[in-house]
């Protein structure tokens, strides 16, 4: 077997970097949440539209971000630098605020013009914020990053955007404790959202503005490159968990109005699963992501965690917490695992096959999530409907991971049974990094 083609090395960047890095997406996440959040809020509170309305707004808002990732990627190209993505992101996120400041001006206006304007607005503001999203995605790739590589800067983006959701859920919170003077809290919120936001990414483009020098592209053939089945898995199971957890938490509420503590029960669980997925992530920084029995380890807590919580016939504060925690804890480490393999295996692409690589992965969540909703919004219609008992509410908040828990082992299995037929086919020094993926589950 010929020898592979050597690879062009990548650029160490600094700490100073990776920390920007991080805010920058932390920003970003911001202004996503705000979208998803904040902006459905708005849209049946100030604007007047009915909850349908706005779901279906918001599920075609995240089907344009989709393709508008994959146009964006095609702009990126062999000649590109860390530099040129660095003003890319800057760009985006900059043109991202401004519009979505100006969607929270639009209970101002006269009620017969407002929808109109929501849907010319969320155009622009989903095409900047796919430019910045392209762009620091596919720096994921791009560089050698200075704790951990893959996984060190996957896990700080996970607490990052975990954190980002607590703060925008606790606008909400915000919100509904003040409700004469909602319209203007929401308009400081986003103000504050877009200022974090801009500053951050303008921090991540000055670490990044010596890094001029052009980023190679890598040769075509290379040998004892993963097979397709396992460039694929993360893409599958990406789109399995937008596809399936958010049933556990935009569920939540409705449960809780069912329940005498209502408000203390529904808080418990949001912030418990939260939390659960920000502080796994330093354990998931530190294992190997090649082994698939970590796929499969957070697969089995999803879908045990899930049973438990769906079967028991008295719902409690505490307990339903923990299991909430566990829920979380499993689905950060399988996000985690999904961004820092995803970005291992792309570094033996070039620029503009990274950049597609990602666009093409968050197209998939973001489709994804879309179906998901569409599909918690029939739930709810035929529970408005027919009514709803305590146990199948439970039932449909845990189906989510669940379903996703099974995949997930099954997935994990199928992935080495699969590595396990093609070591016979490799030669002695190709296979032998390979058999440390199959060390054993227990």
């Amino acid at each position: 077997m010929p020898p592979s083609p050597k690879m062009p090395p990548r650029t160490a960047l600094s700490m100073e970097t990776l920390l920007a890095y991080t805010a920058a997406h932390v920003g970003k996440s911001l202004l996503w949440y705000t979208g998803e959040l904040l902006l459905i809020f708005a849209l049946t509170e100030y604007v007047g539209l009915g909850a349908t309305a706005a779901g279906v707004s918001v599920a075609a808002g995240l089907l344009v971000s989709a393709a508008m990732g994959l146009f964006t990627a095609r702009r990126w190209h062999a000649g590109v630098s860390l530099a040129w993505a660095g003003r890319a992101q800057w760009r985006g996120i900059a043109m991202a605020a401004v519009t979505m400041s100006l969607l929270f001006l639009v209970p101002l206006l006269p009620p017969p013009v407002r929808l109109p304007c929501v849907l010319l607005l969320s155009l622009p503001f989903r095409a900047a914020y796919a430019i910045s999203d392209v762009a620091q995605n596919t720096l994921l790739g791009l560089s050698c990053w200075p704790w951990r590589g893959a996984q060190g800067v996957s896990a700080l983006r996970l607490i990052g955007s975990g954190l980002a959701a607590l703060s925008m859920s606790a606008a909400i919170g915000l919100l509904l404790s003040r409700p004469h003077a909602g319209a203007a809290t929401a308009m400081a919120v986003v103000c504050s959202a877009s200022c974090i936001a801009v500053s951050s990414s303008w921090w991540l483009r000055q670490t990044l503005q010596s890094q001029t020098h052009d980023i190679k592209s890598v040769p075509a053939h290379r040998s004892g490159a993963p097979s397709r089945h396992h460039q694929l898995l993360p893409l599958v199971v990406i789109a399995m968990l937008s596809l399936t957890l958010p049933t556990f938490t935009k569920l939540a509420p409705y449960l809780a109005q069912t329940l005498v503590v209502s408000r203390r029960w529904g808080s418990a669980v949001l912030i418990s699963y939260a939390i659960g997925s920000v502080i796994v992530q330093p354990l998931a920084a530190r294992l190997h992501t090649g082994a698939f029995r970590r796929l499969g380890y957070s697969g089995a807590v999803l879908a045990g965690c899930g049973l438990l919580f769906a079967m028991q016939t008295t719902r409690g504060i505490w307990l339903d917490a923990a299991l909430a925690l566990c829920v979380g804890m499993a689905a950060g480490s399988a996000g985690q695992w999904v961004w820092a393999r995803h970005c291992e295996l792309s570094t033996q692409y070039g620029p503009a096959q990274q950049a597609h690589r990602f666009a093409t992965l968050t197209a998939l969540a973001q489709v994804a999530l879309a179906l998901g909703s569409a599909a918690i919004g029939i739930l709810l219609r035929l529970y408005n409907d027919h009514g709803a008992a305590q146990a199948q509410l439970a039932w449909s908040m845990a189906i989510g991971p669940v379903v996703c828990g099974a995949a997930c082992v099954l997935l994990a299995w199928s992935s080495r049974m699969s590595l396990e037929r093609r070591l016979p086919a490799e030669t002695a020094p190709t296979s032998t990094p390979l058999k440390t993926w199959l060390r054993p589950w227990g």
